[in-house]
């Protein structure tokens, strides 16, 4: 959890994070992430977009996948694009047209450039996709442009996979996963993966929302585990096909346009989701601040005791979404034994662009 007092006078952009306490805390989305001020650096770590032309265009080798490398070599694969899986380190760009429609998958942002520290908006990445597609030849008339809806479907182009990334360096990366896997994103419960937590890879449902933290210096080092100290770190949420059409970011031009504040759409959707992992959580000593009516089923909580199991439903659901609002999260387990620890603390500082330019990354 992020303890004020412990942290000191707040430095900008960077969080202290009090990693002993693990309570699984869960709060409400916010409009505007409390934990991160400025929000950080983020850009479009993957694309996968599909563009259906009004009228039929010539096919390329019979609707064949069109793998291209780093070094521009081109290579025909066979297997069908719906079995496509590829890693978001994977440097190559992959591009089918069956006449009907084109499919471009990859990290469009990281093609041609020796690092992917730093990338590009999702806007970016569109036109640079259609630079690209146009010099192997093919046909991107209207790629990008607002799709339209017909008796047939769908015409234009439709986003199916964003993935959106944001660097930060941390003090102790152990620490602080260790800190994270007591954490949910949403309904999502954290599991340790290779190089630290991950929420939702576990999951048959690819198409709603995924999220890993992960040492990113340990990931380019070719290193099998984690630094066992002070690293860069990245906090990546993979956001697929459905997830996008439920909430109406399914189209370019709705990630193309600023939201309130002057803040890129990809910082506002990767930050509604960072703010559950990196979230302030409630101290046990601040329970006493809470409505006298809220406070017995705090204690009660942090005693270990199943607050459903002391109260009727209906008032179960009220005094839950109540405790929300403090950072209290009643219907999940507190790690009771982890309060009693010695608090430590461990700094999370998040990369905007400017510090992304001054460390030589931008």
């Amino acid at each position: 959890m992020v303890s004020k007092d412990l942290a000191g006078p707040p430095s900008k952009g960077v969080l202290s994070i009090a990693v002993a306490s693990t309570t699984a805390i869960n709060s409400i989305l916010m409009e505007k992430p409390a934990a991160f001020h400025p929000l950080p650096y983020v850009f479009c770590d993957w694309l996968t977009a599909v563009h259906v032309y009004p009228e039929g265009v010539p096919s390329r080798e019979s609707g064949r996948v069109l793998k291209v490398t780093k070094d521009g070599v081109i290579d025909w694969e066979s297997q069908c694009w719906d079995t496509i899986r590829c890693e978001s380190s994977d440097t190559s760009i992959r591009a089918k047209c069956d006449g009907r429609a084109l499919r471009v998958t990859g990290n469009i942002g990281r093609f041609g450039r020796l690092s992917n520290v730093t990338g590009y908006s999702l806007g970016v990445c569109v036109d640079r996709a259609r630079v690209l597609l146009e010099n192997l030849g093919f046909d991107v008339t209207g790629f990008g442009a607002a799709g339209i809806q017909t008796e047939c479907g769908r015409l234009g182009t439709v986003v199916t996979r964003v993935d959106l990334a944001g660097n930060c360096l941390v003090s102790d990366y152990p620490m602080l996963c260790q800190a994270l896997m007591q954490r949910k994103i949403g309904k999502l419960l954290p599991k340790m993966g290779k190089y630290g937590p991950t929420w939702g890879y576990g999951a048959k449902r690819g198409g709603w929302v995924r999220c890993k933290l992960y040492d990113k210096d340990a990931e380019q080092a070719g290193r099998k585990t984690m630094s066992p100290g002070a690293t860069m770190a990245r906090f990546e949420v993979q956001l697929g096909r459905e997830w996008l059409r439920v909430n109406g970011l399914d189209t370019v031009e709705s990630w193309c346009g600023l939201s309130e504040g002057g803040l890129d759409m990809g910082q506002v959707i990767w930050g509604r989701f960072a703010e559950e992992a990196f979230r302030e959580g409630a101290d046990a000593a601040s329970f006493k601040e809470l409505p006298r009516a809220l406070q017995r089923y705090a204690f009660f909580w942090k005693d270990g005791v199943d607050v459903k199991s002391i109260t009727k439903p209906s008032n179960y659901y009220r005094v839950r979404k109540a405790l929300l609002e403090y950072g209290i999260d009643v219907g999940v387990p507190c790690n009771v034994v982890a309060l009693k620890r010695e608090v430590k603390q461990v700094s999370v500082e998040w990369l905007t662009a400017d510090m992304l330019r001054e460390r030589g990354m931008g």
